[in-house]
């Protein structure tokens, strides 16, 4: 097989993923002002009803959308159609109002914001007072914990996997990998901001996968780099890496492309509710097999380049 030149276009690949993000996180905070606002991370109240029959997801959708209330509808139980209703902070003033417009003989006197939204439910939808299972109000205390915990999660997976990759092989390639899955996340990231995608505990399990996945990709490749260049400290690596990456090249597509498969197919005909966790999956395995060709590899050439000035 002709050996591809990959290392070529080192320069633009690394300016391209720099640009992207930076324009992904722009558009971010400059015009959406930040991340998309979720429960499991800003507080807002989640409520666990059981409907009756004739009524389905869609009119939950419809009927939330009328009334302009930002709710995420998740079917828990379908035999029984029972729902988790999800609600945004920024949905409180509706509810409010829309509490208020329940005549008074249907209504009882109440300070809480998951009462009034529980009262609004039974009114709307004539439910008894058993049928609404569970009614909770989630604070930011609860989000900003989740914050915490992912953040240390991803932190502490790059470090374990840093440590790990300076044992089993060369520093230059731990160091390469490090910065790549910095990199992937941070695309990522930007994705998700950018297409305002809601924050949750799944998409965190979706980004600790891509770790995961990616990271593996990465061995591969250094580790036919590492053998391929064993007794050849004469040649140069950016030539080892053009060989190497040629010779897994097929490797690489060939699981990427099956992991799509799956992922897709969860899109496809996956719950709802998978939905966002399968597409930011999708998108993380293009982007681990991108940044294994063209971030990983040229990065551990630049550093090899380097030190050798250094010490030249």
């Amino acid at each position: 097989m002709h050996n591809i030149n990959f290392t070529k276009y080192k320069y633009f690949t690394l300016s391209f993923s720099f640009l992207a993000i930076v324009f992904g996180f722009v558009v971010t905070f400059a015009k959406y002002g930040g991340f998309a606002h979720s429960l499991d991370f800003n507080g807002g109240l989640r409520t666990v009803v059981e409907l009756p029959a004739d009524k389905t997801r869609s009119d939950l959708d419809g009927y939330f959308q009328s009334k302009n209330i930002e709710a995420v509808v998740i079917l828990l139980e379908k035999e029984k159609n029972i729902y988790q209703l999800d609600i945004g902070l920024g949905s409180l003033d509706t509810i409010e109002s829309l509490y208020k417009e329940i005549p008074e003989a249907n209504r009882e006197s109440s300070t809480s914001a998951i009462d009034r939204f529980v009262q609004l439910l039974r009114y709307e939808y004539k439910l008894p007072k058993e049928k609404v299972l569970s009614a909770d109000q989630v604070g930011a205390v609860v989000g900003g914990e989740l914050t915490e915990v992912g953040i240390t999660l991803l932190l502490t997976t790059l470090a374990i996997i840093l440590l790990y990759l300076s044992i089993r092989s060369q520093f230059k390639f731990a160091l390469a990998s490090s910065i790549a899955l910095v990199h992937d996340i941070l695309m990522t990231l930007a994705l998700i901001g950018f297409l305002q995608i809601k924050p949750s505990v799944p998409i965190i399990a979706a980004l600790l996968t891509l770790l995961g996945y990616s990271i593996n990709d990465k061995i591969v490749v250094f580790d036919r780099i590492r053998e391929n260049a064993h007794g050849k400290d004469n040649l140069a690596l950016s030539n080892i890496i053009n060989v190497s990456i040629t010779q897994t090249l097929g490797r690489t597509i060939n699981t990427s492309f099956t992991t799509m498969i799956s992922v897709v197919a969860i899109i496809v005909g996956g719950a709802v509710e998978l939905y966002d966790f399968a597409f930011v999956l999708l998108f993380g395995v293009i982007v681990g097999t991108y940044s294994s060709i063209y971030i990983a590899a040229p990065i551990s050439e630049i550093y090899d380049q380097l030190r050798k000035k250094r010490f030249a």
